[in-house]
């Protein structure tokens, strides 16, 4: 009469592959999860550098007497150019700078 379940090695082998393979595909997700992050936090600085250059070019001829301004995130919303439906960036800092030798201005957040 023959046998019809799996010995004990068998067993051992197909646990060890299914480990390897939770490992690998753990490893792999929690690395996702990482970089998902690190795009956001991208996304949202340039989100408040891109709000504050356009803030800073509206009021050029100030910054011209002023050369630096320093300025909040709540700064940026009261003057509607961002909304901050989650108040991230109320009390992010943000300096103004205008270069008279290229009439341009820059934007430096402040951590």
């Amino acid at each position: 009469m023959k046998n019809k379940g799996y010995t004990i090695p068998e067993l051992i082998v197909v646990i060890v592959v299914v480990g390897i393979f939770s490992v690998i595909a753990i490893n792999k997700a929690s690395y996702a999860f990482v970089d998902t992050d690190a795009i956001g936090e991208q996304t949202e600085k340039m989100i408040l550098i891109k709000s504050a250059t356009a803030y800073a070019n509206s009021i050029k001829e100030e910054l011209k007497s002023d050369v630096d301004r320093y300025i909040i995130g709540r700064d940026l919303v009261e003057a509607d150019y961002l909304i901050d439906d989650d108040h991230i960036y109320t009390n992010v800092k943000i300096k103004l700078s205008y270069h008279s030798d290229t009439d341009t201005v820059s934007v430096d957040i402040l951590d």
